[in-house]
């Protein structure tokens, strides 16, 4: 991936950017990587149990914090993005770094699948933020959330349970969970969001595709990205700087 030095304009906070605005905003908003760490928390938790060093960018001395360990690997994260979100390369382009692709692969996939992953991935400050401005009514939030129907035939509880205890609190939030079968079989979120949100003001996604799409079907939507060094994002995107925050469950009151 390459450096996002070309984008035009990053901020340090999304609450502070749209708290002033008149009109109630009507957003999109993307899970993984937005809301909660997954790809990230996926490779430390695998770093951790293996206790072992790992000839990679991303790996980090075990007992690392996970705050430094979600800072570094979006330096040079091994992930890339499609139409329907984000894969690792070891698990999709076979590319093994001397690690064992198929070793890496099972592993990572049991991981990012665990029943209670999302009950231990911390909550972003993307989230932190979001959060005030959907308790001072200033938004309503369509949680928009993609899931591989051959792993969850039924759409992804985990999802369902943490939004339910989460922002599922608030009148002014919902989800929608959109699964596809392949990379050729599925709608995407943009393709959503065109059929089902066309007046929605901002979409919030970490996937430079997606983004990139829902700007080309509507020039006026504010497109915004956390802000990960190595995603490279069109020039129109807002990025938000984004790290780990100290959000709990208790504070959706």
């Amino acid at each position: 991936m390459k450096s996002e030095s070309e984008n035009t304009k990053i901020i340090n906070c999304l609450y502070s950017y749209f708290k002033n605005i008149l009109k109630k905003l009507k957003i999109v908003c993307d899970w993984d990587e937005v809301i909660q760490s997954l790809e990230p928390k996926v490779y430390y938790e695998l770093s951790e149990r293996e206790g072992a060093c790992y000839d990679a960018s991303w790996w980090m001395p075990n007992r690392t914090k996970f705050e430094d360990f979600f800072t570094n690997f979006w330096k040079n994260p091994p992930i890339y993005y499609s139409d329907y979100g984000s894969h690792s390369i070891y698990t999709e382009k076979g590319v093994g770094y001397g690690l064992g692709v198929l070793n890496i692969k099972s592993k990572v996939d049991k991981i990012k699948n665990e029943l209670d992953f999302y009950e231990h991935s911390p909550f972003l400050t993307l989230a932190k933020e979001l959060l005030k401005l959907v308790k001072e009514n200033k938004a309503e939030v369509i949680f928009l959330s993609a899931y591989t129907q051959r792993v969850f035939a039924n759409g992804d509880s985990r999802k369902k349970k943490i939004f339910a205890e989460t922002f599922g609190k608030f009148p002014n939030c919902s989800l929608n969970l959109v699964g596809f079968n392949s990379e050729k079989a599925g709608k995407t979120k943009s393709e959503w969001t065109k059929e089902n949100a066309p007046d929605c003001d901002v979409v919030i996604d970490d996937n430079p595709n997606i983004l990139a799409r829902v700007l080309k079907d509507n020039k006026d939507i504010i497109a915004v990205a956390p802000y990960y060094p190595a995603v490279k994002h069109h020039e129109k995107v807002l990025l938000v700087k984004t790290s780990v925050s100290d959000l709990e469950k208790n504070d959706f009151i």
